[in-house]
């Protein structure tokens, strides 16, 4: 009985004497074996590394990439300024029969008098009918007086000579009413609605003694 006490003391003791070792602060730890690292060659530190053909394959890269772009952007380039060359003859082509037809019409208007027109638009109902009687007799028969104005139409487009006659006069076109028309000096502004509606008019003609 002694002795199995006295072996169980002794493990114990043992046991105590490893977790102590074990648990103590100062216990050394492993060192760990160096670990052996193969030194570059001269020839890779002369290529630049692993880095610098990294960056050379990059920059090829990028200068196939721009070479191209720049092809592409010349070839482009050619095409816009084909494109522009030959529209560029087309409008000559086209706009030289319109500019040999211009040049081959002649001018058929009559000269007119522009000062002598201005005072004559500014001239009352009364005495632009007396100058239009002085003017052209067949022209006075035609005029019709609306309010103070004084309108002349044709059924059909009327010969240069009379256009430059009721130009002198002091006449002007107008192209919705489809009439030439005399302000007599009442000059206003175009008004909505037919004119026949809001003033009196009569045919000088009618009334003249023949």
């Amino acid at each position: 009985m002694v002795g199995f006490l006295c072996r169980q003391l002794r493990f114990q003791c043992r046991f105590f004497l490893l977790l102590r070792f074990f648990l103590s602060p100062s216990r050394p730890c492993p060192i760990t074996p160096a670990r052996h690292c193969a030194a570059p060659s001269e020839d890779y530190f002369h290529a630049g590394g692993l880095g610098a053909r990294l960056f050379r394959e990059g920059r090829q890269t990028e200068y196939a990439q721009q070479s191209s772009k720049k092809k592409h952007m010349k070839t482009t380039s050619q095409k816009k300024n084909s494109e522009l060359v030959s529209r560029a003859a087309q409008l000559t082509s086209d706009t030289a029969p319109l500019a040999q037809s211009a040049a081959a019409k002649p001018d058929t208007r009559l000269p007119i008098d522009t000062e002598a027109r201005k005072a004559n638009r500014t001239l009352p109902t009364d005495k632009v009918l007396a100058l239009l009687h002085t003017v052209n007799p067949d022209l006075f028969n035609l005029a019709e007086v609306v309010g103070k104005w004084i309108w002349v139409s044709f059924k059909e487009q009327p010969a240069a000579s009379l256009r430059q006659q009721l130009a002198q006069v002091g006449f002007h076109w107008n192209r919705e009413r489809q009439a030439w028309q005399h302000p007599c000096g009442a000059f206003r502004l175009r008004g909505a609605g037919d004119p026949h509606e809001k003033y009196p008019t009569y045919y000088p003609g009618d009334q003249r003694p023949a």
